[in-house]
């Protein structure tokens, strides 16, 4: 079709007499400037006199060229060059840079200025035709605008206002951008349905994808160095086990068979202890149909981690040092981190409130007795009610007393801090402990507010957790579709033995969030779920 308009743009052009003296010709090139911003190229040569159809033909064909050139990163070339004098220009160099043109300044038909970016570093170009090998400087030059990917052949060194600088002796369109990039963008639902446009806008969204990037290869590097082996477990799950959620469910239409998105790989890494792999951790995607909000996206990154023979009192330290280690990774020597109006600490010692002690200080009522038994239903609504907290159903045990927890135990926590000994009936996979009838070896880490870690010591009685997942059953018959389903397969692995192990996760997307001092996770990830 573009070949078409072409012949008929030069059909017009020829009986206008040719060149771009006839008024057809200017208002083709008008029309074709207007509708074809792809072939910008090709105006310029037309606009030039131009008209033999295989010219234009192969223009368009080279509007996306291969690269023919090394290229060399903008840093390195200012690393490699930082030693240049006033004025200093190194002409018998010759280097080749790609990148998107951010600015051009013109001065006259002879001498352009480009501020290119090529994702790392920003580097003036200067485009003189003297310096030039191209034959259609003027030409090459026009066509070449802010938004382009353009690629620049010259020698470095410093411009009359000592800016380090390349000094283009050939230049070339690599990819021409259709659309206008404006210099501002703050329209959030433009943000969030065109991310691209974001990530050349906004230079926040770059620094938290280079903050996650930090984040996990420290974590990483964090556990590889303690001997913990990284794995994979299956996304597709025959059901979703591993946490209190709702699960996504899809179809495998080879074999006719429903599958659960899942929700944790905690029962699959179990799993791997059970058959004699001591250090096991994942770092993945899980998925969990539940709200939308500033703190919730349907899918999201967690780091899950088993280790064996190791007791769960070792895994305070162990979270402190984790943490302490990704901070400095980030932010260098410091271990503060400013979140809205407040100032992180990381550097002291985790502060520690029990979970029972915490609600009875706020309360005056102890939910669970000596004996480990909770307070029965209608007396936690009771609770609830005298302290005005909202009750949503299904009004579980397990429901109320995290109710009762997130508003007047997490509040609290704005310096890290470790929420600890949590009734069973919260934890349907975590071991009760030897000193406190009803009352779990579990930890949450909660910061600003907000929770990030979760551990406990892991249940691994099969008869035990058979009961468990029976209350979970109950629950779930009472209404509550978030409650853990059975799962057979993982009990019947219990039965060949599980060491003593801990498990902890980690919310990479909420650390991140802290990192960046952000209030909202579409901020710190590339492509959010938006709600309609």
């Amino acid at each position: 079709m573009t070949l078409t308009v072409i012949s008929r743009l030069l059909a017009a052009s020829e009986a206008a007499g040719g060149g771009m003296k006839g008024s057809a010709t200017a208002t083709a090139v008008r029309w074709l400037r207007q509708r074809l911003p792809l072939h910008r190229a090709t105006c310029c040569r037309y606009a030039s006199g131009v008209t033999r159809h295989v010219q234009y033909e192969n223009e368009i064909r080279q509007q996306y060229p291969v690269l023919a050139d090394k290229v060399v990163p903008i840093p390195a070339l200012r690393k490699k060059y930082k030693h240049l004098l006033d004025g200093e220009r190194m002409k018998d160099a010759q280097y080749t840079i790609c990148g998107r043109v951010i600015s051009k300044r013109q001065s006259g038909k002879k001498l352009c200025f480009y501020d290119i970016n090529d994702g790392d570093d920003n580097l003036q170009v200067v485009a003189m035709a003297r310096d030039s090998l191209d034959d259609n400087f003027d030409e090459i030059h026009t066509c070449i605008r802010r938004g382009d990917i353009a690629g620049f052949t010259g020698y470095p060194g410093l411009s009359k206002t000592n800016e380090f600088s390349l000094f283009s002796r050939k230049a070339k369109l690599l990819a021409p951008c259709m659309h206008n990039i404006p210099e501002t963008l703050s329209d959030v639902e433009l943000q969030l349905n065109n991310r691209s446009l974001h990530l050349l806008v906004n230079r926040d969204l770059r620094h938290a994808l280079l903050i996650r990037s930090k984040v996990l290869t420290a974590l990483r590097k964090f556990l590889l160095a303690r001997d913990f082996l990284e794995v994979e477990t299956p996304v597709l799950t025959a059901q979703a086990g591993g946490a209190i959620a709702r699960p996504f469910w899809t179809k495998a239409n080879a074999i006719n068979r429903p599958f659960a998105l899942r929700i944790a790989p905690e029962l699959y890494l179990k799993k791997l202890i059970v058959g004699g792999l001591p250090r096991v951790f994942e770092i993945g995607k899980v998925f969990r149909n539940e709200g939308l909000d500033r703190t919730h996206n349907p899918e999201f990154t967690t780091c899950e981690l088993y280790h064996a023979y190791m007791t769960f009192e070792d895994f305070f330290t162990f979270t402190e040092d984790v943490l302490r280690n990704i901070v400095s990774a980030v932010n260098g020597a410091s271990l503060e981190v400013a979140a809205g109006t407040h100032q992180i600490d990381f550097s002291q010692p985790f502060r520690r409130i029990n979970f029972v002690d915490g609600i009875a200080d706020a309360t005056g009522v102890r939910v669970v007795d000596k004996e480990g038994r909770v307070l029965d239903v209608e007396t936690l609504l009771a609770l609830c009610a005298k302290h005005n907290i909202s009750t949503p159903a299904p009004h579980t045990q397990a429901s109320l007393l995290g109710n009762l927890s997130e508003h007047l135990l997490e509040s609290q926590c704005i310096q890290p801090t470790f929420l600890y000994g949590h009734p069973s009936c919260l934890s349907p996979l975590a071991k009760v402990s030897p000193r406190k009838p009803g009352i779990v070896d579990r930890f949450e880490v909660f910061i600003n507010g907000k929770e990030l870690i979760n551990a406990y010591n892991e249940l691994n009685d099969p008869e035990e957790q058979r009961d468990r997942f029976r209350q979970q059953e109950a629950n779930r018959n009472m209404g509550d579709d978030e409650a853990h389903l059975p799962d057979e397969s993982f009990c019947r692995a219990l039965e060949y033995g599980m060491p003593p192990t801990v498990g902890w996760g980690l919310g990479i997307d909420r650390l991140v969030m802290l990192l960046c001092n952000s209030a909202n996770i579409r901020d710190i990830l590339a492509f959010p779920i938006k709600a309609e």
